[in-house]
């Protein structure tokens, strides 16, 4: 079987790190790949110590340091594969890592790139995918938390180079990575906003993981003062989309900004919003018309199916109100699954978006015919609670359609859909 993946590393100094990066590669790595090493003359020697030691490689020494972005140009005009890897040399993959990331990008053709869940040593998240505000500060989502069950497929601003599967002809297109960036930092974000521009998508898949020790071959300090250069040069070449972001910076006091900004590349946000019945055939519908649409399952306890691996947000166990008061202003509509869910509680805080109540029952029929066959008290009672609660559904919901409705005609009434023609 013929490569379909190239590995491209860039070094300099660490020849020890970059060669157990690799010997971690090939013991958790089954599909057949080629590995481009670009040393950016390092001064200790790492140059030629790769070279009289990686014997299964492509080493390229640079006769002076180019950076990051120029060393990986180099190393991917030396591969052959439809996809290339940009790997940093602190990474360990993980058992079946690779997997899942070509099949996403296989079953994807718009999508430019992926990446896998980024963890720390310890096992906290470092990166699923991450964002950028108008500052030009970033944020790695899902940064420092210990659960990392909780994430799934989805759309990004960006996602680190330290790994990250990207398809050769969409790097082409893009022009590679740009020389405007001195050594290190942004030039990976940079990219990736062009491929964006261009109509490419790139895409978090957390069902890989790798470990990744942050600035493992340089200090923080050196990094922190390499991103500020850097941070210039992207503001400059990317004004116009920073001009309609909140910023990063103090982004936590104000949260509803980082559920914006993550949602952001997404085509619509959806929320659903269940009782104890969970529609599973609008949820499948809804992912698999749009799969760029960001689409949030709330529920008041776990699902029996886990939509994650879908590309669904699970909200389970949440007060209503305040979830929805940390996302004020998030969703394009609110869809609930019936009279008696949370969704008047949650659209206080979601005033601009549309209300939609879907009926796959009226339970207050059932309710009725039981008084009817058996005359009892206590069931004419419950049925006339259904009724009030439905009378209230209705009232809240700006648009009403039953469990038949045809997806499309559902999200035309929302605005989410161009009306098809007759």
């Amino acid at each position: 079987m013929n490569p379909r993946v190239t590995f491209v590393l860039v070094t300099y100094g660490g020849g020890p790190m970059a060669a157990r990066c690799l010997e971690v590669l090939a013991e958790h790595t089954e599909q057949p790949y080629e590995v481009v090493v670009v040393d950016s003359a390092s001064p200790d020697g790492t140059g030629q110590w790769l070279q009289d030691n990686l014997r299964a490689a492509t080493v390229i020494r640079l006769d002076e340091n180019l950076g990051f972005g120029a060393g990986c140009n180099v190393g991917v005009e030396h591969a052959g594969t439809e996809f290339v890897c940009f790997l940093n040399a602190d990474v360990e993959v993980t058992e079946g890592w690779l997997a899942p990331l070509l099949e996403f990008l296989d079953g994807r053709p718009e999508a430019a790139a992926v990446a896998p869940l980024m963890v720390f040593p310890d096992g906290r998240v470092q990166e699923a995918g991450s964002l950028l505000g108008g500052d030009a500060y970033s944020r790695g989502w899902g940064d420092g938390q210990y659960d990392v069950e909780s994430f799934y497929p989805r759309v990004v601003d960006y996602a680190s180079a330290a790994c990250l599967v990207m398809r050769r002809k969409a790097f082409y297109e893009a022009g590679g990575f740009s020389p405007e960036y001195h050594v290190a930092y942004y030039e990976d974000t940079d990219l990736q906003f062009v491929l964006r521009r261009l109509g490419w998508q790139v895409w978090v898949q957390p069902a890989s993981r790798v470990l990744h020790v942050r600035h493992g071959t340089s200090s923080t300090a050196t990094a922190e003062r390499l991103s500020d250069i850097n941070r210039e040069v992207f503001r400059r070449r990317h004004a116009d989309d920073l001009a309609t972001r909140p910023p990063a910076l103090g982004i936590h006091e104000h949260t509803h900004r980082l559920w914006w900004l993550r949602d952001r590349p997404a085509t619509a946000r959806i929320l659903v919003v269940a009782d104890e019945h969970v529609d599973a055939n609008l949820l499948a519908a809804l992912r698999a018309r749009d799969h760029e649409a960001a689409v949030t399952l709330f529920v008041p306890e776990e699902p029996e199916q886990d939509w994650r691996p879908a590309g669904i947000e699970v909200v389970s166990d949440a007060e209503p109100v305040a979830w929805s008061r940390e996302r004020v202003g998030l969703y394009d509509v609110v869809i609930a699954l019936g009279p008696g869910t949370a969704a008047a509680e949650i659209t206080e805080w979601q005033p601009q978006a549309v209300r939609v109540l879907r009926l796959d029952v009226l339970p207050h029929i059932a309710w009725e015919k039981k008084y009817a066959r058996d005359l009892k008290r206590e069931d004419a009672i419950r049925a006339g609670v259904e009724r009030a609660r439905l009378a209230s559904a209705e009232e809240w919901a700006q648009t009403v359609v039953h469990a038949d409705a045809v997806l499309d005609d559902v999200l035309v009434e929302c605005g989410l859909a161009p009306a098809r023609s007759r």
